[in-house]
């Protein structure tokens, strides 16, 4: 986690030290506090220095009285969704007090390590945990999945706050071994029976829609989709993202779970390929021909591919390289000079091992 801890006291700079050296965070200090060759980054202002902090990293932690970080921080809240995990802690090292994005953030969590690592007391104080219960956006943050719609995850959580039970289906069968309070795991293999005995109901799944599921219905992205890109020198971008679009749409795949896009080395300076990549949010891999000549699993091969690019094939390849112990779900896609397929990487929980397939 990219984290930043701030101190405004001699005897706050003493304690963001220890949570520098047990959280690798980088420390912020007055500029009178700060020694030569220590590694701290000095600030002129608080505001600014806690401003920019909220913007680039992924948690803050605070040492300094709840009013001041809650006067600075109001005007930079946006959403549950995006603000870093945020703790405030006093400078004794008492307690570790979890004040913005417990859930989605970690700061409830982040509290916690704290609290083993520092002797501090967590101070958390979401309904769902005080309860006992396990949060759906926890859930889905510790598995690395995203909640599609977001919006939703406060009337999950309330629900289950009122005793009622929330269903989650799973494409996964590892997935279905998780015990947590208020939660229900089922195979899609048993949606037309179970789901209409309950209201509230999590999907967690590639597919962009489940047969049978109705708005209400909270669906959890894992980032699992591999797409592998071939394509002819000069494509702009907004082809390359409507083919890959078309390609998940015709295949009923969610593009909230997207994980990378991978092409041949050849494709590195391919600017329509990178700047797909970046509009999507994810990262582009790149494959050697002696990788994709390695690899020991069937595939379409092309003449006209092996004339130009030295190998047989890109797209399908490159796909099920990028996921590694995976499947190919789709195989190649061809449009106008692009070629599309897609590969699905195998998650821990996958379970696939058990012999169990996808709904």
């Amino acid at each position: 986690m990219n984290g930043a801890v701030i101190a405004v006291t001699p005897g706050g700079q003493k304690l963001a030290r220890r949570v520098a050296k047990t959280t690798g965070f980088s420390i912020y200090l007055p500029e009178d506090l700060r020694s030569p060759g220590d590694g701290a980054i000095s600030y002129t202002t608080l505001r600014q220095a806690v401003t920019d902090c909220f913007r680039q990293k992924e948690a803050l932690v605070l040492i300094m009285a709840c009013g001041i970080a809650v006067r600075i921080l109001a005007p930079l809240i946006e959403s549950k969704q995006t603000d870093p995990a945020v703790v405030v802690m006093d400078e004794a090292g008492s307690f570790a007090i979890s004040l913005l994005s417990g859930h989605w953030g970690g700061a409830n969590e982040l509290a916690h390590s704290l609290g083993e690592l520092l002797g501090a007391t967590p101070v958390i104080t979401t309904a769902t945990d005080v309860n006992g219960l396990q949060a759906v956006d926890t859930l889905a943050r510790e598995m690395g999945v995203q909640p599609e719609p977001f919006s939703l995850i406060k009337q999950f959580n309330a629900a289950m706050l009122k005793g009622e039970a929330v269903a989650v289906f799973s494409d996964y069968p590892g997935l279905r071994r998780i015990s947590c309070a208020g939660l229900f795991f089922y195979p899609f293999s048993q949606f037309a029976q179970m789901a209409p005995q309950y209201k509230y109901r999590a999907l967690l799944t590639n597919a962009a829609k489940v047969l049978g599921s109705h708005d209400g219905d909270l669906y959890l992205r894992p980032p699992n989709l591999c797409i592998g890109i071939g394509c002819r020198r000069g494509v702009p971008t907004e082809r390359i993202l409507q083919a890959i679009y078309d390609v998940l749409d015709k295949h009923n795949l969610a593009r909230g779970s997207i994980a990378r896009l991978c092409s041949i080395d050849a494709k590195k300076d391919e600017l329509g390929l990178l700047g797909a990549a970046k509009q999507l949010g994810v990262p582009v891999d790149f494959y050697s021909k002696e990788e994709i000549t390695a690899l020991k699993v069937p595939y379409h091969v092309s003449s006209f591919v092996h004339q130009n690019m030295g190998v047989g094939a890109v797209c399908e390849p490159t796909a099920m390289l990028a996921a590694g112990n995976g499947r190919l779900l789709v195989t190649k896609q061809k449009m106008e000079g692009i070629t599309v397929a897609v590969a699905e990487e195998e998650y821990p929980w996958s379970g696939w091992d058990q012999g169990e397939k996808k709904h």
